[in-house]
């Protein structure tokens, strides 16, 4: 079966399929860390009802902050980083006359 937090096959699944992964996946880290909800929402400074409501996969969505609070308390913060890995600089905005990068992209840029 294939699964949404497999690189190869992410984009074939709907964001609710992958939030919904994210929630069974936070109730995992939550018993790995041996914390209870109450402990999970006390420590990382999140209700309890957001956590019964994630684990209980009754969100759509999750917020970035109640995310980085959740891995922040957990140990697993440095997973952050891999989440806008750091890229190439595009050619596209590097100044055809100066050679510096440009700041801002404009559209009407003369097409090659």
């Amino acid at each position: 079966m294939k699964k949404p937090f497999d690189k190869h096959f992410v984009y074939e699944f709907s964001n609710e399929d992958i939030v919904t992964e994210l929630c069974k996946k936070i109730k995992l880290v939550r018993l790995s860390c041996c914390f209870s909800q109450q402990e999970l929402a006390d420590k990382s400074g999140v209700s309890v009802i957001t956590v019964k409501r994630i684990e209980s996969l009754k969100v759509n969505d999750i917020t970035l902050g109640t995310l980085l609070k959740i891995m922040r308390v957990s140990g697993l913060l440095e997973g952050i980083v891999d989440l806008l890995p750091d890229l190439p600089a595009s050619p596209f905005l590097i100044d055809e006359k100066s050679g510096k990068r440009l700041k801002r992209f404009n559209s009407k840029r003369k097409a090659l």
